[in-house]
């Protein structure tokens, strides 16, 4: 019995969670309403409240939860082309526009202006970059490009990436 009371508490969870992606998507951050995610999970506005501190809790699990959900696909990736750094970042950088493209409801996280984040949003945020960042690292090493170059190439790429998924989102 504990155990379907916790996989009820989880599948909850979980709900709400995706229920913030659209509220975050549709509203956007300063319109965000955990009253309005409770109501799309048909649970109390209490409810959200038993799973997660603040609305700026949940703001960071959507966060993770995409997090999570990017960093298994780029980790794969990584591991499969590991002997190839030029090629694991190029099918990494690739991967990263399918993924926002495939999951349009993610791209409100995308989108979200650092300066409205938290530390611990922001933190989390950042490390949607991760893999690409990282790439770049090991390759301007590889490659004995200077740390200013690095810099350039991964704000190069991520820009790339980032305008590639909203001119071919929209």
């Amino acid at each position: 019995m504990e155990e379907f009371i916790s996989a009820k508490n989880e599948e909850l969870r979980n709900s709400l969670i995706i229920a913030g992606i659209a509220e975050l998507e549709k509203n956007g951050l300063s319109g965000f309403s955990l009253r309005r995610v409770a109501s799309q999970c048909s649970v109390s506005c209490a409810a959200p409240y038993r799973h997660f501190k603040s609305k700026d809790d949940l703001i960071l699990a959507i966060i993770s939860y995409i997090g999570h959900r990017w960093n298994l696909l780029c980790d794969h990736i990584r591991a499969t082309f590991g002997g190839d750094t030029h090629r694991a970042l190029t099918e990494v950088c690739i991967a990263n526009i399918r993924f926002w493209i495939a999951n349009p409801n993610f791209r409100s996280i995308m989108i979200l202006d650092d300066r409205a984040l938290d530390s611990l949003q922001l933190r989390e945020k950042s490390k949607l970059t991760l893999g690409v960042r990282e790439l770049v690292t090991q390759y301007c090493r590889e490659n004995a490009i200077p740390p200013a170059g690095e810099s350039q190439r991964s704000f190069s790429l991520l820009s790339i990436i980032y305008g590639a998924v909203q001119m071919i989102g929209s």
